[in-house]
């Protein structure tokens, strides 16, 4: 899961230059993230402490603040009657997108009306959108789920907003995701 929540926030917009830093400061080179050696304890403790520094990870803060510990990863295929069973993370904008309801489906059409929220552009999901409908493909989605049922995004809100905007594009689409307790899951939430 580290290596792949990393190596999507590398080729992000909004996070490669933060993660660039940061490896700079810990002079990481980006082959832990690029050329993953995932039998090197070495490099696993690197991304480890890089997500660490980057965003919370294994230290109860930011976006892992109360993160389940004991969860189990296998990758999983989605099609687009799944985009109804996956919601944002409990955060004031994703929140705001959603009107409320969490849902990527709805944030898609928040998104068309061009409604802003907090002021931020929706360029960068339409821009995502139209990427998908020329062939475009995106990093792995991250989700965490107790039932299989229902998925909360833990890396990938503004590619999942861009599929609900092109849903006939999440189709066989492969995301890596989390199972954990119910009750981990509703304290991360």
């Amino acid at each position: 899961m580290i290596a792949e929540f990393l190596k999507a926030e590398y080729r992000s917009e909004r996070f490669s230059e933060q993660i660039k830093e940061i490896m700079n400061a810990l002079s990481f080179n980006e082959s832990i993230i690029l050329s993953v050696d995932l039998n090197s304890a070495a490099e696993n403790a690197a991304r480890k402490k890089l997500l660490g520094e980057f965003r919370g990870y294994g230290l109860n803060r930011e976006l892992f603040e109360r993160f389940p510990t004991k969860i189990s990863w296998s990758l999983c295929n989605f099609v687009s009657g799944d985009l109804n069973k996956i919601r944002y993370i409990d955060y004031s904008y994703w929140n705001e997108l959603s009107q409320g309801t969490r849902s990527p489906l709805k944030a898609a059409q928040t998104v068309l009306t061009g409604t802003e929220i907090y002021e931020q552009s929706n360029a960068g999901f339409v821009k995502a959108a139209e990427f998908l409908k020329s062939g475009g493909k995106f990093p792995r989605t991250i989700l965490l789920t107790s039932d299989f049922e229902h998925f909360v995004i833990v890396e990938g809100h503004l590619r999942i907003t861009a599929f609900a905007l092109a849903p006939e594009c999440f189709n066989n689409i492969e995301c890596f995701v989390g199972e954990c307790r119910s009750d981990d899951l509703k304290k991360w939430l």
